[in-house]
């Protein structure tokens, strides 16, 4: 049984286009390798969203996988939904997902949380971060904003993996190993 997808052209921002993710639709992109963090060991630090103060350093003993999205890139939108199914799935074990907002402005993913609010039970959120935010510090570099960048983290805090674009099926399969083992 085959299934269509049908594509809306709507502005961005839009809250409707910040929703399209939740509707099914989608868009593709190839896999690449991300640059490494940049310096000796990597660092993230801020203030999520929700008031919380979160860095990589205070999850140790947990796998994190940090993933960078712009509500201007429909790939990124797509995969936000599937992110919080694992969430979901790893449940009550050491894993963490980030979710590190790359807009020019903190109200393009609030808008996107707000949205998603509606449709999603809190337990299936995980924490979003705003890379522009004063108090935001990692050693990344630079990272694109037309693609999504999955960084993952071993319960260590070195950097694991790195994938620029689509997160391929097998990356779970990495997860796992890395949460189970």
């Amino acid at each position: 049984m085959t299934s269509r997808r049908h594509i809306l052209l709507l502005p961005l921002q839009s809250p409707l286009a910040m929703a399209l993710p939740l509707l099914g639709a989608a868009a593709v992109t190839r896999a690449q390798s991300a640059p490494k963090a940049a310096g000796a060991a990597p660092a993230l630090a801020g203030i999520t969203s929700r008031g919380q103060r979160i860095s990589l350093e205070a999850l140790r003993g947990s796998v994190v996988l940090v993933f960078a999205w712009s509500a201007s890139c429909p790939v990124c939108l797509d995969k936000l939904p599937e992110l919080r199914r694992n969430l979901d799935g790893w449940m009550g074990k050491p894993f963490v997902i980030l979710a590190l907002n790359q807009d020019r402005s903190a109200d393009d993913m609030r808008n996107y949380e707000r949205v998603f609010d509606l449709a999603a039970p809190m337990r299936k959120q995980f924490m979003h971060l705003w890379r522009g935010s004063n108090e935001h510090r990692d050693n990344f570099g630079e990272l694109p904003k037309n693609a999504p960048t999955t960084l993952i983290f071993d319960k260590q805090g070195a950097l694991a993996k790195s994938v620029r674009g689509r997160v391929p099926a097998e990356l779970w399969d990495d997860v796992a190993e890395l949460v189970l083992g």
